[in-house]
């Protein structure tokens, strides 16, 4: 008797395609400050989110006024407009673990999250990105960020 193999379902047929949500209609501009309770709130949505489209955990670096308003010794910050998150190093981790649609995945939670809470569409952003450092490696002469090259 001889017992053969059949390969996977998802090495016959491809897999469906995600189906995103229309992006809900969000204001421009956050107007509503995002308190430390409050931010944690709104967090903690996105975190849910990101879990049931990601099936993990996902990893986003955060820094600026939010890490400000989040952290217990600092207490001169009350509030912050949004939350500042380096896009660029999500975006090389997760499409190197296989997600190649996680810009639309990530962006779509975010959408979610600032629909439901009446935030605006600016709740998270990647402005600072584009001051990342960067430099030329002596050998070879490419182009090395320390974000995106572990």
């Amino acid at each position: 008797m001889a017992l053969y193999s059949l390969p996977q379902a998802s090495r016959i047929f491809p897999p469906p395609p995600l189906v995103y949500q229309t992006t809900p209609t969000l204001k421009r501009v956050n107007d509503i400050p995002l308190t430390r309770q409050f931010l944690k709130d709104v967090l903690m949505d996105l975190s849910e989110r990101l879990y049931r489209s990601f099936r993990r955990q996902v990893r986003l670096v955060v820094h600026g006024g939010a890490v400000m308003v989040l952290h217990p010794s600092f207490n001169h910050r009350r509030s912050t407009q949004d939350v500042d998150y380096i896009h660029c190093s999500f975006l090389t981790e997760y499409r190197a673990l296989g997600f190649l649609d996680a810009e639309e995945r990530l962006r779509a939670c975010i959408a979610e999250t600032a629909f439901r809470f009446n935030l605006g569409a600016n709740l998270m952003n990647d402005h600072a990105d584009v001051a990342l450092p960067t430099a030329f490696e002596c050998v070879p002469a490419n182009l090395f960020n320390p974000i995106l090259n572990d």
